[in-house]
């Protein structure tokens, strides 16, 4: 185990360099020794971690700031709170819309993480780009796989209303602001978030067995709460953060994990915007699950 790792560029493309590799760029084929690198340290889990727990600072924060703020001036306006927060659709819309600025807040941490605050580049640093064996058909095929296995899972395991299922049911709006939020900005920067910094932190002091296994629970436990009293909609949840972790350990990269999500939420997303509102009315995500197998022909 070490705490250090030395990171090294190419002078003319400004990607990563292994030095195991030879003294050639993988990426442009220039010769590595046209500068003498400097050795850099990259994060380890501690800052993987931290970047982590203010991604879910954010994420849960921000909302309820914003919400507190519009039931302040709600009361001002009014002189009363709604009789149900859960059930005011005004709350529930901006502090949705509240997870945008901290999604971009996020990305920003991880940004300053990654590049050690602008002097490295971002995206090579976090392995983006395609394996050769991973492309975006690949991505397709298992954001498939992933949505059977969710179907099979809601067939065969204990499922209730979710806290999810109830705010879907709020109306179209509601889940027009989720749908968009799932196939914007979720994929992008929780990858970033959980395969990027946080995969790569705990992998260069732990090794990648660690890191699958702590980045695969982090994942599910932070989308657990919204899903919970369904023992169906959790394992699915987990077995996707298996899938996609699993992914970046065996392929290095970060683009095909932010392909499958995207792709996985997108098919959601679409089934839940095209179900009919007396199914959305009952079982949302069920309904939308349902909607899913009938495209493919299998109900």
């Amino acid at each position: 185990m070490s705490s250090v790792t030395t990171y090294s560029y190419c002078p003319s493309c400004g990607g990563a360099l292994d030095p195991s590799r030879g003294q050639f760029c993988p990426q442009c084929s220039a010769p590595s020794y046209a500068e003498a690198p400097q050795p850099q340290r990259l994060w380890g889990t501690g800052a993987g971690l931290l970047t982590w727990f203010a991604s879910v600072a954010l994420t849960l924060g921000l909302p309820l700031v914003v919400g507190l703020i519009y039931l302040g001036v709600k009361m001002f306006r009014t002189g009363q709170l709604p009789t149900s927060l859960e059930s005011d659709l005004g709350l529930v819309l901006v502090s949705l819309f509240a997870t945008l600025p901290a999604h971009l807040l996020t990305l920003l941490i991880c940004w300053l993480v990654a590049t050690s605050r602008g002097s490295r580049p971002f995206w090579r640093t976090l392995g983006w780009g395609w394996h050769p064996q991973f492309k975006w058909v690949h991505a397709v095929g298992l954001a498939f796989l992933m949505i059977g296995a969710a179907l099979l899972f809601e067939r065969t395991l204990p499922h209730r209303e979710t806290d999810l299922d109830k705010l879907l049911k709020l109306g179209w709006s509601v889940r027009v602001m989720v749908a968009a939020l799932a196939v914007l900005t979720a994929p992008l920067v929780e990858e970033v978030v959980y395969r990027g910094v946080l995969y790569s932190g705990i992998e260069r002091d732990w090794g990648k067995k660690v890191s699958v296994a702590a980045v695969t629970l982090l994942f599910a436990l932070v989308h657990a709460p919204q899903y919970w009293g369904s023992y169906a909609a959790i394992t699915a949840i987990l077995s996707l953060s298996l899938a996609l972790t699993l992914v970046r350990a065996w392929t290095g990269r970060l683009l095909p994990c932010v392909a499958t999500h995207l792709v996985y939420n997108g098919i959601m997303a679409v089934a839940l915007l095209v179900t009919t509102e007396e199914a959305a009315d009952k079982d949302p995500a069920q309904a939308a699950l349902i909607m899913v197998l009938r495209s493919l022909g299998l109900s």
